[in-house]
C-alpha cells in the first residue's frame, strides 16, 4: 500500500470539531459565526478519513455547491500534495483507490438521492439550511437516522450558521447542551478563525449593527440561536406582513390597468408562471399559471397580457425560458414598457441608509420590497392576503456580507418549503428600483 503524508493544518476550532470531539459524542453539533473556516476545514478531514479507509457522506444545501466545494477545497489538496484518488463528476464521489474509502456528495435539493451505504462519518455543511422546516427533519429521519443505525461507528457531525429556533438544528443544539447521551455541542465565533483579520470583523459586526440590529451580531458573528420571527432576522417579518395584509383587507380594490407589473417566468416541472400587478401603495391578488402551461414565451406572454394595460411597466425575470418571454412582450408592447430583470446581476444602488450594498440584484429587490414594509418608515403598501405568499416572503433570511446583503437563496427556499417562491419573487420585481431604470417604475432616485 502507498503511505501518503499530508501536510495540513487546522485552527484549534477546526480540529476540536473534526477530531478532539470524537470521543466526545456520536453526534456533534456545532452552530458557529461567518468565516470559521469550517468547510474548509470538513473537507481536509473528509481526505484524511477517506485515506483511513472510511466511507464520508458529505451533506450541503444545494447541488451547486458541491462542485465549487470540491473543486475549491478537495483538488488542489489533492492533486498538490500527491494523493491517488478518482473525482466523478457525475456521480458526485471521491475515491482513494489505495484505501477503498470514499467521499459521497449529496444536496439537500435533490433528496431522493440521499441513500445508506454504512457510512463512518457524515457531515452536514450549513446544517442551519439543510434541517430547515419540515423538509429537513424529513431528510433526517428518513435518511440520515437510518444510515446511522445500519453502522454503529458512524458519525455525526453538523456545522452551520443557526437560522432561527424553529427548526431541527436548534433542536438538536438543545439535546446536546442538556447533555444528552451520546450528544456533543460548541459554538464557534467569527473570532474563533485565527486567519481573520479582527478589525474587518469587527468593521462587519458594525454594519450588521446597523442593518438588522444585534440578532443579526448574535447570529452571523457569534455563531447564537435567535429568534428569527421575533428578532427581525428574517427579510421580511411576519408582523410586518400582517400588517400589510390588513392594510389590503381595508382598502377599496383599485379600478383600471396596473402601474407596474412583474413577471416570474416557471421553468417547466412543478413551477409555476406568476404575475403581480401593482397600483399606487397595493399589490393585487397574484396571478399563478402552471408551468407546463407557459413553456414557451408566447404563452408566458398570452398568460400575462389581458392583465396588463398599454402603459403598464412590466418587468420580465429572463433567466432561462423567461428571456423568450421578454423578448415577445418588449416586441409586442414596446420598449417603453418592458424591462429585463436577471436576479444574478451585480448592482451598485445601496440600502436605505446608504450603507451597505447588495450581493445581487435579486436581494436588492427583495431589500426594497422589506424598506416598504418597515414600520419605521411609515409604510403604506398593501399586500394580498395569501398564505403561499406569506410562507415564500417570510421564509427570506438575510446575511451581511463583505460583499453586501445576501439573501436566502431561491434553490434553498425551494428546499426548505418544497417549491419553488414565484409569487414572492414576482412581488419583489415589482420594488427592484434599480436608478437606471427609475423613470420606468416611477420611483425616487
Amino acid at each position: 500500500m502507498t503511505t501518503v503524508t499530508l501536510n495540513l493544518s487546522y485552527s484549534p476550532a477546526q480540529a476540536h470539531a473534526f477530531f478532539d470531539s470524537q470521543a466526545l459524542g456520536r453526534y456533534r453539533i456545532f452552530p458557529k459565526g461567518r468565516r470559521v473556516g469550517f468547510t474548509r476545514g470538513a473537507a481536509h478531514a473528509c481526505i484524511e478519513w477517506g485515506l483511513e479507509g472510511l466511507a464520508v457522506l458529505w451533506g450541503d444545501t444545494i447541488a451547486g455547491n458541491i462542485r465549487r466545494y470540491v473543486e475549491r477545497y478537495f483538488l488542489p489538496v489533492l492533486r498538490g500534495q500527491g494523493v491517488p484518488h478518482e473525482w466523478n463528476v457525475v456521480e458526485k464521489t471521491v475515491k482513494f483507490p489505495a484505501t477503498g474509502g470514499h467521499v459521497d456528495f449529496r444536496s439537500a435539493d435533490n433528496p431522493e438521492n440521499w441513500e445508506g451505504f454504512g457510512y463512518d462519518r457524515i457531515v452536514l455543511n450549513e446544517a442551519g439550511i439543510i434541517l430547515q422546516g419540515e423538509n429537513g427533519r424529513y431528510l433526517y429521519q428518513n435518511a440520515v437516522l437510518p444510515m446511522m443505525l445500519d453502522n454503529p461507528r458512524s458519525e455525526l457531525i453538523a456545522v452551520g450558521v443557526p437560522k432561527g429556533r424553529a427548526g431541527l438544528y436548534f433542536e438538536l443544539y438543545q439535546k446536546a447542551i442538556a447533555g444528552a447521551p451520546g450528544y456533543h455541542s460548541r459554538t464557534f465565533s467569527s473570532y474563533d478563525n485565527p486567519f481573520l483579520d479582527r478589525a474587518a470583523i469587527e468593521q462587519l459586526e458594525r454594519d450588521m449593527l446597523t442593518v438588522g440590529g444585534q440578532p443579526l451580531v448574535d447570529q452571523e458573528i457569534y455563531g447564537r440561536f435567535v429568534d428569527a420571527q421575533v428578532d427581525g432576522m428574517r427579510v421580511i417579518p411576519r408582523e410586518w406582513l400582517d400588517a400589510a395584509v390588513q392594510r389590503w383587507r381595508e382598502r377599496t380594490p383599485p379600478t383600471g390597468p396596473p402601474e407596474r407589473a412583474a413577471l416570474d417566468v416557471a421553468r417547466g416541472g412543478p413551477d409555476r408562471t406568476a404575475l403581480a400587478r401593482y397600483w399606487p401603495d397595493y399589490v393585487a391578488e397574484v396571478l399563478t399559471a402552471p408551468g407546463t402551461q407557459t413553456a414557451t414565451g408566447g404563452q408566458a406572454a398570452a398568460f400575462a397580457l389581458p392583465h396588463l394595460g398599454s402603459g403598464t411597466a412590466t418587468c420580465v425575470d429572463v433567466i432561462g425560458v423567461g428571456a423568450a418571454a421578454f423578448d415577445y412582450l418588449r416586441d409586442t408592447r414596446g420598449e417603453d414598457t418592458t424591462a429585463a430583470f436577471n436576479g444574478a446581476e451585480s448592482t451598485d444602488e445601496r440600502d436605505r441608509t446608504g450603507t451597505l450594498g447588495f450581493m445581487n440584484a435579486r436581494a436588492l429587490a427583495y431589500w426594497r420590497l422589506r424598506e416598504a414594509l418597515d414600520p419605521s418608515n411609515d409604510p403604506k403598501l398593501a399586500l394580498p392576503p395569501d398564505e403561499q405568499l406569506a410562507q415564500e416572503l417570510t421564509v427570506q433570511t438575510f446575511e451581511v456580507t463583505r460583499t453586501g446583503i445576501k439573501i436566502t437563496s431561491k434553490d434553498q427556499i425551494s428546499a426548505a418549503l418544497g417549491r419553488s417562491p414565484d409569487k414572492a419573487d414576482a412581488v419583489s420585481m415589482l420594488f427592484r428600483g434599480e436608478k437606471k431604470r427609475a423613470r420606468f417604475f416611477g420611483l425616487s432616485v
